[in-house]
């Protein structure tokens, strides 16, 4: 298993150099929190960092000075010129510890420190002191991402000696298939969130295992043994839907839309699609207010040339107000307002990969990553799935 999920994800919560409540139309309901540095800390460590990163744990032993603790109750980051945040959920009362740790532009640890901690509330406000030194940065063919704290390659993956991998978006994540089997005819549900849908490959001759990901090189169908059940569900309730997938096309010519994940029954009738169509995208989503709703009509296609014979990252999220937003590798590509709510969803239709039920909606090309979350994620977590990579 590739990702682990008890680790929650960076709340994207600053803005421009400051963070502040109500950033970005984001209210963050947890305890605040203050940043401070050791007058004993060099100057010059002070006046380098950048970027502080703050992570609620289950008590200060388990963290190493330094490195990004594993596992985590909650994280954010702050700007240095905005030292003052706040986490983005409220933690269950009970005794932690806070830790922090600054960077600076070149993704150098500068100072680290971790003090316990009791929440009564999440009207606390809570005090971390930074006061440890210990050098560290990036390869020399790479760049630190301030908004990441990571190191970043030419191919927007992360690396180098800036720390950990960025960590996945988790809140939320309803649905994951990382198709690093490497073997065998059955691809994981690994999200940790009951039941699992695992997908059964219907023709194992007609795919190629590699180490990360599935090679669709014949038409086939992945699918579900029964009903996706807590999709359905989780997606009544919230009204909201993010679909994620690193994928890449065998071609630009497969159409129908091809599928590459759809919550159907056949050609006619669906909660919800992502899929292929010549060199675009397309999702379709099922809402009582639009014409051929059955059918998840109207279909939204990104811009001409988006889809191309090249690993690429395509991201679909439809909010509880309508608004739908397609994203190409981290970068907006097409938006649109989706009338009427989710009330006709079906629960019983299975999910499906690569194909319809019907067999005729083929998709071919490299299976890296899906992901469905029963939340719209923001552009913020879309750049953050997007920089960390399949």
């Amino acid at each position: 298993m590739r990702f682990a999920h008890e680790i929650r994800a960076l709340s994207w919560i600053a803005c421009a150099a400051a963070l502040v409540a109500g950033c970005a139309g984001s209210t963050p309901n947890g305890p605040s929190f203050g940043v401070s540095f050791d007058s004993t800390l060099a100057r010059s460590a002070r006046d380098r960092a950048v970027r502080v990163e703050v992570y609620l744990v289950d008590s200060c032993a388990d963290v190493t000075l330094g490195m990004r603790p594993v596992p985590v109750v909650a994280s954010t980051y702050v700007l240095r010129d905005g030292e003052d945040g706040a986490f983005d959920d409220t933690p269950d009362a009970g005794d932690y510890g806070l830790y922090a740790l600054a960077q600076d532009e070149d993704c150098a640890v500068v100072a680290a420190g971790c003090s316990p901690v009791t929440i009564a509330s999440s009207n606390d406000t809570l005090d971390v002191t930074l006061s440890t030194f210990n050098v560290d940065g990036c390869d020399s063919d790479q760049t630190c991402s301030i908004q990441t704290g990571n190191c970043v390659d030419g191919t927007g993956g992360t690396g180098g000696t800036g720390g950990m991998p960025l960590m996945r978006v988790d809140a939320g994540l309803i649905l994951l298939y990382a198709f690093d089997e490497g073997s065998g005819s059955t691809v994981a549900d690994q999200s940790g969130v009951l039941p699992e849908h695992d997908l059964i490959v219907a023709d194992p001759g007609n795919v190629a295992w590699s180490a990360n990901h599935l090679t669709i090189n014949t038409a086939t169908a992945l699918s579900t043994a029964g009903a996706a059940t807590k999709l359905a569900t989780r997606a009544k309730a919230s009204g909201e839907l993010t679909v994620e997938a690193w994928i890449n096309p065998a071609n630009f010519t497969q159409t129908g839309p091809a599928r590459i994940i759809s919550m159907s029954t056949d050609t006619g009738n669906r909660n919800f699609l992502l899929g292929q169509s010549t060199s675009t995208y397309a999702a379709r989503f099922r809402a009582d207010g639009e014409l051929d709703w059955a059918n998840g009509n109207p279909t939204v296609f990104t811009t001409a040339g988006t889809a191309t014979t090249a690993l690429t990252h395509v991201v679909y999220t439809h909010s509880s107000d309508g608004a739908e937003v397609l994203y190409v590798d981290g970068v907006e590509n097409q938006t649109f307002m989706r009338t009427g709510g989710l009330t006709p969803w079906d629960g019983t239709y299975p999910i499906l990969v690569a194909n319809e039920a019907t067999r005729d909606r083929a998709w071919l090309g490299e299976l890296h990553l899906i992901a469905v979350y029963d939340r719209a994620l923001d552009v913020g977590e879309v750049t953050q799935n997007f920089m960390a990579g399949p």
